[in-house]
């Protein structure tokens, strides 16, 4: 005689093993796909973010060193009197995408992104910018200012789901460097203009930041930037203004930075409409080195580049922002 009541509950079991199964497939689903897709859509953010931060970090340092020239009645523009009180920045900078999310002390991680985390460095690159001249060439610089070891503001991304990016503060300009190579977000400050009777004018600020500290963390890291003493170092005196030449150059390591300077250097004689006659662009290499540069010689018949450079140096120390939990 066949007892129904046994069937009864062995059905109920393979039912009930049966949307387990179901649950499970669904929560393997969801993990494989959809998780992947929102970490990555939170990284695209974070990228973003620090795109965005290293943007008002240029425009913050720029208004510091600005804020120390004083034009004073009757001076010359190119010639500002140097206010010597120091001026200090703070800001800061969340260097990842955030934690995971808890319910009832129990952790949600398999159904949440891994949470990526960045690096934050101020350090040398390993490149050197020089600026070389005709006047400044025949009178050498006692000083030492250059060339110069780039000194950087440097994030590194430790993305999960998304590409690695680098962005770099450097000689007031924004970098970003990627797998397909490195571009320039934002133009360092190096400006190079047609003036009257065939003169070309550069302007240089050959913008560095010091320091020695490095934090890999996804939570938040203050930036705090003192200008130092403005330098009263200027080879943009009687002495080096007038020159039949200038030469801007970097020397790297990297094949992606030095076909980046190419191309910056490149597109601001460009941009500017210099003649063809008026510049030179090119590469050379030495051991394990590569230098790129501009030469710019003015138009004939009598060239004529005025040179105006003035150093602007900050100290930049990191400093881990603790948050407090509700």
């Amino acid at each position: 005689m066949t007892n129904h009541q046994n069937d009864v509950a062995l059905s109920e079991l393979i039912g009930f093993i049966l949307l387990l199964g179901l649950v499970l497939i669904a929560m393997s689903m969801y993990t494989v796909y959809v998780v992947p897709v929102n970490g990555r859509e939170d990284e695209i953010t974070q990228m973003s973010y620090v795109e965005s931060q290293f943007t008002d970090y240029k425009l913050m340092v720029d208004t510091l060193w600005t804020s120390q020239l004083i034009n004073v009645n009757g001076a010359n523009p190119m010639y500002p009197v140097l206010n010597v009180s120091p001026m200090i920045s703070s800001t800061t900078m969340k260097l990842g995408t955030g934690g995971t999310a808890q319910l009832g002390g129990s952790s949600l991680a398999l159904f949440n992104p891994v949470p990526s985390y960045g690096t934050l460095s101020i350090n040398t690159t390993g490149d050197t910018f020089a600026i070389d001249s005709s006047s400044y060439h025949n009178s050498p610089d006692n000083k030492g200012e250059f060339p110069i070891n780039i000194s950087a503001l440097q994030y590194s991304s430790h993305n999960y789901y998304w590409i690695q990016q680098q962005y770099t503060y450097e000689l007031g300009g924004v970098f970003l460097s990627q797998d397909n190579g490195t571009i320039n977000r934002i133009s360092p400050l190096i400006s190079i203009n047609n003036a009257a009777n065939n003169a070309v004018t550069v302007n240089i600020v050959p913008v560095q930041v010091f320091g020695n500290q490095r934090y890999s963390s996804n939570g938040p890291i203050r930036i705090d930037t003192l200008q130092r003493t403005p330098s009263n170092y200027n080879i943009s005196s009687s002495l080096y203004r007038n020159n039949q030449w200038v030469n801007i150059s970097i020397t790297t390591p990297s094949n992606a930075t030095a076909a980046m300077w190419l191309s910056l250097f490149n597109a601001t004689a460009v941009r500017e409409q210099l003649l063809p006659a008026a510049y030179t662009t090119g590469r050379s290499y030495g051991p394990g080195v590569k230098t790129v540069y501009i030469n710019i010689t003015g138009k004939n018949p009598t060239p004529l580049v005025l040179l105006y450079v003035q150093r602007a140096d900050f100290d930049v120390t990191l400093n881990y922002v603790a948050t407090q939990s509700t």
